[in-house]
């Protein structure tokens, strides 16, 4: 068996996968409580987000903008930036404010820092975080923007004082539902942990009235400055949350876990295992009987998903965590792709290729253009990834599998969890059922192919 990696060398990406890199920052700020973010940009940085994050998360999404002209661009966006932050502070009374640069205010070497603290110069009643993250989508992806903020919240908000007990992890880029499967986790085995940054609820709350002023859920300040004093950090995504978890380990001496999403029987063990590891908690009975009964739907599914050829596209860690999991289930990954320029992702998808025998190309910083046609010249059974690969779905006539972000074609999809034993038996499941649909049915354990029922 041949695993190869190819690396895109189009400089123009066509179909493509990634988002802007603001969305990552504005995305991980939702998960304070009372914060806002304020994009130094055109109207359009704040627009596209606000729209993508709200067909995805059927949520209000509240995002402020500088709004760069065509003058400010000439003269620089001082002034805007200054005058955006007083009227948001004024209006909203947010807790934190996160200032995103863009690829304009980048461009034109706006010096956003020295912009923030002539704000607070000028204005000492103003005594909230403001927090400058850097990013522009001309360098990385929305995991860059997401993984920024993060570094930048460890840099800033957290202070050292006596230990607390806790445990900080730091999920990446994931649904509401995989939040509230974390924290499930952690309330079984009697760990208590601190989620960075929370948006379980804030972005899938209830109806209230009256309305609340800010979204109910979010890790509060007090939190966040205590995270400091955590037993240890485990970060659940290597390119999201990895460095601020190396930030955690250098300041306070937090020891620092970066490992793979815990999607799968072998990942969620090792997320487990080192919970065990920190706070020398055992592994409850629920626990076992979760994983007890996800090798139960191994087992009863291998028959049919044993051989499937599959592709799976999106972001780095979330690709990595389901090559794991469709090997365990007897399928084959043929075409594994992310957006995402990193040496480090390839590296570690040919020894996952090594470990567990598997035949695939590694498609890195490259776009859904560039997989069709692989699929075109040897085709697979079944696609896994966000909704933008519907169309090639649709073309090929194969059953696609959606996860990842941005899934706009079909509601309800942030509420599910991929992570953990429990989201892993749920994916099991679908995935099963997919690839039932396209082959037959099944009368008295015997599959029906199409064309023989």
């Amino acid at each position: 068996m041949t695993t190869t990696v190819i690396k895109q060398k189009r400089a123009v990406a066509i179909n493509p996968i990634r988002a802007c890199a603001p969305i990552g920052a504005m995305l991980a700020t939702f998960g304070i409580h009372g914060a806002i973010t304020i994009n130094h940009g055109s109207q359009g940085c704040a627009t596209y987000p606000r729209h993508q994050m709200a067909r995805h998360f059927r949520e209000p999404i509240e995002v402020a903008t500088t709004s760069l002209t065509e003058n400010t661009t000439i003269y620089g966006g001082r002034e805007n930036l200054v005058v955006g932050l007083k009227n948001l502070y004024e209006r909203f009374h947010p807790t934190l404010i996160t200032v995103c640069s863009t690829c304009l205010s980048e461009t034109i070497g706006d010096d956003i820092p020295a912009f923030i603290d002539e704000f607070l110069d000028n204005n000492p009643e103003v005594t909230i975080p403001i927090l400058s993250v850097r990013t522009p989508s001309y360098v990385g992806t929305h995991i860059t923007g997401f993984d920024n903020f993060l570094k930048e919240l460890a840099l800033k908000l957290p202070r050292k004082s006596r230990p607390n007990g806790k445990v900080n992890v730091i999920p990446g880029w994931v649904n509401p539902g995989d939040l509230r499967e974390i924290k499930h986790i952690l309330r079984e085995m009697d760990i208590p942990g601190l989620v960075l940054t929370d948006y379980s609820d804030t972005l899938d709350g209830g109806l209230y009235s009256p309305k609340p002023h800010f979204p109910r859920g979010g890790n509060t300040l007090d939190e966040l400055k205590d995270s400091a004093n955590a037993k240890g950090t485990i970060a659940l995504q290597k390119h999201i949350g990895g460095e601020a978890a190396k930030v955690y380990n250098k300041r306070f001496g937090t020891p620092a876990h970066i490992l793979p999403m815990p999607i799968g029987i072998a990942n969620t063990d090792k997320f487990i295992e080192t919970l065990t590891l920190l706070t020398g908690k055992p592994i409850t009975e629920e626990i076992e009987a979760e994983r007890a009964r996800l090798l139960d739907a191994l087992m009863d599914t291998h028959m049919f998903t044993t051989g499937v050829k599959v592709a799976i596209f999106g972001d780095p860690d979330l690709v990595e965590g389901l090559v794991r999991l469709v090997a365990e289930m007897g399928m084959e990954p043929k075409y594994v792709l992310t957006a995402t320029d990193s040496v480090n992702w390839s590296k570690d998808l040919m020894a996952l290729s090594d470990e567990l025998g598997l035949d695939m190309e590694i498609l890195v910083k490259s776009d859904l253009y560039a997989l069709h046609k692989k699929m075109k010249a040897h085709p697979v059974d079944l696609l896994i990834g966000h909704s933008k690969g519907k169309y090639i779905a649709e073309e090929e006539n194969i059953p696609m599998i959606r996860l990842g972000f941005p899934v706009e074609d079909r509601y309800g999809y942030h509420r599910r969890s991929v992570v953990g034993y429990q989201g892993a038996t749920a994916l099991v499941d679908e995935i099963t059922n997919a690839v039932l649909e396209r082959k037959g049915s099944v009368i008295s354990n015997t599959l029906l192919l199409e064309g023989n029922c």
